[in-house]
């Protein structure tokens, strides 16, 4: 014996030992606690049926893996192609994704479903089609056929009746023939035999086999049966708990005298309480008490379960069974869920379901011939409208802080708008473009806007009221005409001493001086929606006319 084989035995009892230990039973703990061996269809198809967790369990994934429809194009361009517009009419004539999904859901029951083509050869169903090489399944290309219906089995109406059985064939070990039961508008069923071009072979998580996949309930089957008997439990206890029971007693002393209980009269009494309107019980010589009972809540075990299931499935718990507290997913779980099903999208459904239906329809010619065409799927991790929204309010929150706290002398725009509100360089170059030339615009709106007032208000500037108010502040104000020539006359403008002493006369805004040509300077204000418009005129006393000399709009 060798060394390895010493080791092996060493090994198996040593474990057997500790197996004893812990066990000296050796209970099955799968038989005690009712756990078959074996689950067979009829099994998987009836806990689909009559459980919703199992349903939901086989759902799920084909269920959120078609919450959007893929795509099934030949070019980018706008303009349809021929094959673009004959698979849209038949997408939307026979309902495609439905079946698709239909299909993906039964596959999950069993360990696989078909999908039945149904063609306008007239050949029966178990004859191959005509066109099609029975042994690699490639059209020649001289056939058209027009597809009728689609119909959808699971494992447990579409039996595998025949395989390929020649090892030298690409088919070999494939299914040849099915046996599909249908029913009828009564309730009735027929079987027929199909052949495999006409059918369209489905098999999730398949390992070892490529005919058999894994269903979907198998690895949680216990986990199903466990809430079935919590549930069904739950259910009878409180059936039997909720009503207490009652218990007649006899006082001990009259059974010792002989005394006979009338269990006729009591039950008599006992069943018009219960059965009739009367409230009472009348007897002698006996003592009804109520039974207590133990009512227990089987929420924490279903839950228990539930989440065994979620884990077991690699779904999570909010995903797969939703919430009574109408909480969301974590960001996280959203976030790996979505990589799962995006997985599941274009490593499973696009080639394993859609390419070999679309391929089987161009060999049928039920659709154009294509050399190569392209499955897309949207973007599930794109946010939603409201998620869009919500990101628009902090954008826009965040703007507000960076120009109104003057952070730009810190951090320049690009980099705020690259580094923190998360923008490409070119959407932060094109924004800062689009702010520029904005601005632009509403700085000479407003200055449009200005001199329209500005020429507004000196077209109502009643001149001959200016002319009288020049002439009686010249004769009654106390400040001297001063001679105002070049620099003098700038600065007569613009000095706020000269204003302020002028502005002292109680003539506010009125402010007078004397050109070296003779004329006189009147410069006076307006307040125009909260700007100052700001009107110098020169008065000629010799022609005693006013005139407009500049405009100017400040604030």
């Amino acid at each position: 014996m060798s060394e390895r084989e010493l080791l092996m035995n060493a090994m198996l009892l040593r474990s057997e030992m500790l197996r004893t230990l812990l066990d000296p039973a050796h209970r099955d703990v799968d038989k005690e606690c009712g756990y078959p061996d074996t689950i067979d269809i009829a099994d998987y198809r009836r806990m689909f049926d009559r459980e919703g967790i199992g349903t939901r369990v086989v759902n799920c994934l084909p269920e959120e893996t078609w919450a959007v429809d893929p795509e099934v194009y030949e070019t980018e361009d706008s303009k349809e192609t021929e094959f673009e517009q004959e698979w849209r009419k038949l997408q939307t004539s026979l309902n495609v994704w439905h079946y698709l999904q239909r299909v993906d859901k039964l596959s999950g029951i069993g360990r696989y479903g078909v999908l039945l083509l149904g063609l306008d050869d007239g050949a029966e169903l178990r004859e191959p089609v005509e066109g099609i090489d029975p042994l690699t399944g490639v059209g020649n290309g001289k056939q058209s056929h027009k597809l009728l219906y689609l119909r959808a089995f699971d494992e447990s109406v579409a039996q595998i009746s025949q395989r390929e059985t020649d090892e030298r064939s690409p088919r070999f070990g494939l299914p040849k023939l099915y046996n599909l039961i249908f029913q009828d508008d009564e309730g009735g069923q027929y079987t027929r035999t199909v052949h495999w071009t006409r059918v369209i072979h489905v098999a999730d998580e398949r390992m070892a086999s490529e005919v058999f996949g894994t269903p979907r309930m198998k690895n949680v089957w216990n986990r199903l049966l466990d809430i079935r008997k919590i549930l069904s439990g739950s259910a009878e206890m409180y059936w039997k708990g909720a009503f207490p029971g009652i218990s007649f007693e006899v006082d001990p002393r009259l059974l010792e005298q002989g005394v006979e209980i009338d269990k006729a009269a009591i039950r008599a009494e006992m069943e018009n309480y219960m059965n009739g309107l009367q409230r009472y019980m009348a007897s002698t010589g006996v003592s009804a008490k109520t039974l207590s009972p133990q009512v227990v809540d089987p929420t924490g075990h279903i839950e228990g379960h539930l989440k065994a299931i979620a884990i077991a499935k690699s779904i999570p718990f909010r995903i797969l069974f939703g919430s009574e507290q109408a909480q969301l997913a974590s960001a996280q779980d959203a976030k790996n869920w979505v990589k799962r099903i995006n997985n599941r999208q274009t490593k499973y459904v696009a080639p394993m379901i859609i390419r070999p239906f679309v391929d089987r329809l161009m060999n049928l010619g039920c659709i154009p011939f294509v050399e190569e065409y392209m499955t897309d799927w949207p973007d599930l991790a794109s946010p939603s409208d409201a998620e869009k929204a919500d990101v628009a309010v902090k954008r826009t929150q965040a703007l507000a802080t960076y120009v109104q706290g003057g952070v730009d002398m810190l951090v320049p725009p690009r980099p705020f708008f690259v580094q923190v509100l998360d923008m490409t360089t070119s959407e932060a170059e094109a924004m800062m473009e689009e702010a520029e030339e904005y601005n632009s615009e509403r700085r000479l709106e407003s200055e449009a806007i200005a001199a329209d007032e500005a020429d507004e208000a000196v077209e109502n500037t009643d001149r001959e009221g200016i002319t009288g108010k020049f002439k009686s502040f010249r004769e009654t104000s106390p400040v001297k005409t001063r001679q105002l020539v070049g620099e003098e006359l700038v600065k007569w403008q613009t000095d706020p001493e000269v204003i302020g002493h002028v502005a002292a006369t109680g003539e506010e805004g009125l402010y007078l001086g004397l050109h070296a040509n003779g004329t006189e300077l009147l410069k006076t204000t307006y307040n125009v929606d909260g700007r100052t418009l700001i009107i110098e005129y020169t008065f000629d006393p010799s022609t005693n006319e006013t005139s407009v000399q500049t405009i100017s709009m400040k604030g």
